[in-house]
């Protein structure tokens, strides 16, 4: 069970760590990315020793953001010893993949704002409350008086306006866009980023027309769903707003789209319009999130992890 600590706190605590080592969950999004590598920015700039990892590839959608390049692969039985391993949005330890392995820390620090934490870490900070764990870090350079760059600010933004729909979600606050409007105090042009955001790729969207075919409806239409075989299946795609084109259907109070990223290995993304909890679906396959939005990992074959999610979502609808 970890500590539960104030925003002072954990500024102190990073403070005085001198080497860290900052992760997030697989399957990257941009609220991991954008508070992971601003926080690991502003630790540079005092001096510290910082390495950024992820057990997965980063999609080439991101490349846009400052200083994206920084983050490494962790590879297996290489020990990387450090003062301090935080881990940023991430709620359950297995959601980091082999970086629990390859880091040797003297504690582990968990920064998180999803509701189905499971407290596996030393020390959490943890407010189910906020929009993303971007809006997080603007709370924890407020609380400390830290300074941010453009770059840095840029990156919190990006990490706050992916997680909540650039506001359209109901995780949007009257605090959110507090902390949105001092980025863009510190400099950050939101049209710059809603453009990168909006344009798709051509390889995205001639995948996405070979996806929507696959559109299905379950639960007496109350369930829409896709699917990505591996076949089609390409880690350099950008897909994470495909499983919307379910989630906006009328009647559709829940959407999900199964992604098969290996053989028999289906990364699940839940969406949810109405007061059903989907963080209850992914957490019972060992994932989790919040309540309208959720995603897990399901080693099965494609077409037996498409049933196992419908009869789990039968049981909470």
């Amino acid at each position: 069970m970890s500590k539960e600590l104030s925003l002072k706190e954990v500024g102190k605590m990073l403070m005085e760590a001198q080497s860290l080592v900052l992760c997030f969950h697989v399957s990257p999004d941009g609220d991991a990315l954008g508070s992971s590598v601003g926080l690991a920015r502003f630790l540079k700039q005092q001096g510290k020793n910082v390495k950024v990892f992820v057990d997965d590839v980063v999609n080439d959608f991101y490349k846009f953001l400052p200083d994206v390049a920084i983050i490494q692969r962790p590879v297996l039985d290489e020990i990387h010893e450090a003062d301090l391993l935080v881990v940023l949005d991430a709620s359950s330890r297995d959601r980091i993949g082999i970086v629990g392995d390859c880091v040797k820390a003297k504690a582990i620090l968990n920064i998180d704002h999803h509701i189905s934490n499971t407290k596996f870490a030393d020390y959490l900070y943890l407010d189910a409350n906020a929009a993303a764990t971007g809006e997080i870090m603007c709370e924890l350079f407020e609380e400390m008086q830290w300074k941010m760059d453009k770059a840095i600010a840029t990156l919190f933004y990006t990490a706050i306006v992916m997680d909540c729909g650039t506001f359209k979600f109901s995780c949007t606050s009257a605090k959110t866009m507090r902390m949105a409007a001092n980025l863009l105090e510190a400099g950050v042009d939101p049209s710059d980023i809603a453009e990168v955001i909006d344009t798709q790729s051509r390889a995205s969207m001639e995948l996405l027309a070979k996806v929507l075919p696959s559109l299905s409806f379950a639960h007496g239409g109350k369930v829409g769903y896709l699917a990505i075989p591996n076949s089609l299946y390409n880690k350099s795609i950008h897909t994470d707003n495909f499983v919307n084109y379910a989630r906006y259907i009328e009647g559709v109070d829940v959407a999900f789209m199964v992604k098969e990223v290996e053989p028999g290995v289906i990364r699940v993304s839940l969406r949810s319009t109405k007061a059903v909890d989907v963080s209850i679906v992914a957490a019972g396959f060992g994932g989790g999130g919040h309540m309208r939005a959720a995603g897990c990992t399901i080693n099965a074959p494609l077409d037996e992890a498409i049933k196992q999610v419908l009869d789990a979502l039968g049981k909470v609808l």
